[in-house]
């Protein structure tokens, strides 16, 4: 059956309905079992960093495709210095085309600001860069949820790709195997997915998220229940912040899916 895969957001319930949301995401399935994806949320200081975010998620999404072969040779070889090149080049990318987006707004870059995530995952494993901060959860077959990046409390000029030194302050993170889930999930949903101190995964946040992706027979479904989520769940109604889910599972099989509540 191969990847299921989809994204959606919700906007913050302390913002006018006139405001631009600021988070994006965009999900991509390629040949040979790939699925890649970025996601990024715009800063809440930045006028227009909902441009931002939206230009960073298609730029780096392009990118990713472009390196596809190359990114699946460097990730079978698990040696990660290949990998933080390939990003770095992706970052290039991103950031050539935020400034050419702030050229044709008559906007300074850094209005434009916004964190990233970008991964690009398969039977052979998972590889991300992340500039700022979101939640990156994996599981291979078999194993148990781990997170990409550890969280980071990064300082201002690391939190956003629009910063002088955001090739420097990219995170690159990677593991081998089958990935069967994968979830990317903004920051603010921290304090229900970790567990209260210890920045342990909370499996009761993640799990039945995992089930029902397991089951969902195609896109749409996934996507379905990401929206009702993020519109009708208790720990979605109580975060004020705009959300974004993302939901990635590899089912080989057809089964029947349960609803997220």
């Amino acid at each position: 059956m191969g990847w299921v895969a989809a994204v959606d957001f919700r906007r913050g319930g302390d913002r006018c309905a006139a405001q631009p949301r600021r988070n994006f995401g965009k999900l991509e399935k390629l040949h040979n079992g790939v699925v890649i994806g970025a996601v990024a949320d715009g800063a809440g200081s930045a006028a227009s960093s909902h441009l931002g975010a939206k230009i960073s998620v298609r730029s780096g999404l392009a990118a990713l495709r472009a390196e596809a072969d190359v990114l699946s040779t460097a990730l079978i070889g698990g040696s990660q210095s290949p990998l933080e090149d390939l990003f770095a080049k992706v970052m290039e990318t991103i950031g050539g085309a935020v400034r050419r987006v702030a050229a044709e707004e008559r906007a300074v870059v850094s209005e434009l600001a916004t964190s990233l995530t970008v991964f690009f995952a398969g039977p052979f494993g998972l590889a991300a860069m992340q500039v700022g901060r979101t939640l990156l959860v994996y599981r291979v077959r078999g194993g148990a949820y781990g997170h990409v990046f550890e969280l980071a409390d990064n300082s201002n000029d690391c939190d956003y790709v629009t910063g002088p030194d955001a090739i420097d302050c990219m995170r690159v993170g990677f593991t081998r195997g089958p990935i069967e889930f994968l979830c990317v999930a903004s920051s603010a949903f921290e304090p229900v997915s970790l567990k209260e101190g210890d920045g342990i995964l909370a499996e009761p946040f993640f799990q039945p998220l995992d089930r029902y992706a397991s089951g969902a027979l195609d896109d749409g479904e996934v996507h379905r229940g990401i929206r009702e989520f993020l519109r009708t769940s208790q720990v979605s109604r109580e975060i004020e912040e705009d959300l974004t889910l993302a939901l990635c599972r590899y089912n080989p099989g057809d089964n029947s899916a349960p609803g997220l509540r």
